[in-house]
């Protein structure tokens, strides 16, 4: 094989390696992002709990009244406390959030860097096969 056909074969190693680090990059920051948004909707979540078990220990239950006896506070219905945490509850706001967290980050990867990864690697499938065509020859 002569000088030419092992330059390109190099070059095509070189691109190919260098788009898949460069895709690879952007593969894993959307994972951390992922990761991050599940954190966010488990924190939600027990945030949720939390607030239903304070409705739960609030609902029936007796205050001191003025100038003595009690006052019962309502009773509220399970069905009614899950639909009021969900609506009134904290969880609502830290899974709105979090969505808008996880949003704005998969656009902050770089589209530039993600498509000039992508050439390259095709880039480097072109070379391979222009040097292949080379070496048959």
């Amino acid at each position: 094989m002569n000088l030419a056909v092992y330059g390109l074969n190099t070059a095509a190693l070189l691109f190919q390696l260098a788009g898949a680090v460069l895709v690879a990059l952007d593969v894993m920051q959307a994972q951390r992002n992922l990761t991050g948004f599940k954190v966010r909707l488990d924190e939600a979540a027990e945030k949720r709990q939390e607030h239903l078990d304070h409705l739960a220990r609030q609902s029936g239950r007796s205050i001191p009244g003025f100038g003595g006896g009690s006052i019962k506070l309502p009773t509220i219905a399970n069905q009614a406390r899950e639909q009021l945490a969900d609506q009134l509850g904290p969880s609502g706001m830290v899974e709105r959030q979090a969505l808008t967290d996880f949003v704005q980050a998969q656009f902050a990867i770089s589209k530039h860097r993600l498509w000039l990864g992508i050439s390259l690697l095709f880039a480097g499938v072109i070379v391979g096969y222009t040097a292949n065509m080379l070496a048959v020859g």
